[in-house]
């Protein structure tokens, strides 16, 4: 539950990311975990619909799922469990040809944070191998050149995201072999640690134990 709780708070997630690389930095913008207030995948099904002349694919019926759970981050919710839940359905019902539009999802900039996580969060609980493989081009992609720190700091945890959701060390290897960035490989490094058995937490796990350190400290 921590996992999703921290990925649908786009704020908490770049202020674990601070913590972690500076451990005195916490930032957070109070955008907090809501639910759909209107259809939800796991209770309606959306209805083939047309743009203009042409049908909408299956893939992009998929993408518009994404998007209202997207959506439904700005609405509060007290049930996080239950969009835990709907989430892990969506991603069970995912096909390969859903994979690029979530892929593309994730890396483009021009999208609002939430639908972008919310893509690499969903490729992550997918069990395909194709998932596993969207992830990696998502992990090892460059991070563009962008003149905001906050704006470098949320691509540094979108591909971060990608790279723990990877579960085989040869993709983790391919991932350190690419990447120059230190937040990324260092996601890569622990990660690696953990898929090999070496270390007990998941380097989220190990986020969340140092956050809560360092606010013990902060409020003593």
């Amino acid at each position: 539950m921590k996992k999703l709780q921290v990925l649908l708070t786009i704020g908490l997630l770049v202020a674990v990311g601070n913590t972690y690389r500076y451990l005195n930095q916490i930032e957070s913008n109070n955008h907090l975990m809501r639910g759909p207030a209107a259809m939800r995948p796991g209770s309606a099904v959306i209805p083939m619909v047309a743009i203009g002349s042409k049908p909408v694919s299956a893939s992009q019926e998929f993408s518009a799922l994404v998007k209202i759970e997207a959506d439904a981050m700005s609405q509060l919710n007290d049930h996080p469990e239950e969009i835990q839940k709907r989430l892990k359905d969506l991603a069970s019902k995912m096909k390969e040809t859903d994979i690029p539009a979530l892929q593309e999802t994730a890396l483009n900039t021009a999208l609002n944070g939430d639908q972008r996580f919310l893509s690499v969060y969903i490729l992550g609980e997918s069990s395909l191998l194709k998932a596993q493989e969207g992830l990696e081009t998502i992990a090892t992609s460059p991070i563009p050149a962008l003149h905001d720190s906050r704006l470098i700091n949320q691509e540094e945890v979108i591909r971060g995201q990608a790279v723990e959701s990877l579960r085989q060390p040869e993709s983790l290897n391919r991932v350190l072999s690419k990447s120059d960035n230190a937040f990324i490989t260092d996601r890569a490094q622990r990660n690696m640690l953990y898929r090999q058995g070496r270390i007990s937490s998941t380097p989220e796990q190990q986020d969340q134990e140092a956050l809560a350190q360092l606010l013990k400290k902060t409020t003593h």
